[in-house]
C-alpha cells in the first residue's frame, strides 16, 4: 500500500514500498530489492506521484491513499517496453515511448497498476 499524507502546496513526501520485494541470489546468498519506489509532491491541488517498478516480470498493484483530501480526477503516463533492453537512439527514436492508459477514479483510494520494468507518473487532482 502506498500512503501519501496530504500536505500544503509545494511540499514533498515519500510513498512507502510494499513489503514484497524482489528476491534473488547474490554471491551465493539470498538478497532482496524493493518492490516499488517513488516520490511525490503536491502543488496547486495536484499531487504528482512517480513510481518505479524494477521487476522485469511482475506487475505490481498498490492502493494510493491521500489523507485529508479527495481525488477528483487524474492521469497516468507510463514508460516501459516488453524488451528490457529496448532503448531510443538516433536511428530508432520511438522504440520506447510514453503510454497513457486509463486511470479510474471512483472516490476514495486509487488503485495503481505498475507494469514490469516501468516508470509511471500519476497526476492526481485533489
Amino acid at each position: 500500500m502506498i500512503c501519501i499524507p496530504h500536505t500544503r502546496a509545494g511540499s514533498r513526501c515519500e510513498p512507502s514500498s510494499p513489503r514484497r520485494g524482489i528476491n534473488y541470489d547474490r554471491d551465493g546468498k539470498p538478497a532482496s530489492f524493493w518492490g516499488l519506489k517513488g516520490s511525490a509532491s503536491v502543488r496547486d491541488k495536484a499531487l504528482v506521484l512517480t513510481v518505479v517498478n524494477p521487476s522485469v516480470s511482475e506487475t505490481r498493484v498498490a492502493e494510493i491513499n491521500v489523507r485529508s483530501a479527495n481525488i477528483s480526477s487524474g492521469t497516468v503516463t507510463v514508460l516501459t517496453h516488453s524488451d528490457i533492453h529496448a532503448h531510443n537512439s538516433f536511428e530508432l527514436r520511438d522504440a520506447v515511448r510514453p503510454q497513457t492508459p486509463a486511470l479510474e477514479i471512483k472516490g476514495g483510494p486509487v488503485t495503481g497498476t505498475f507494469r514490469p520494468a516501468s516508470v509511471s507518473k500519476m497526476v492526481l487532482n485533489l
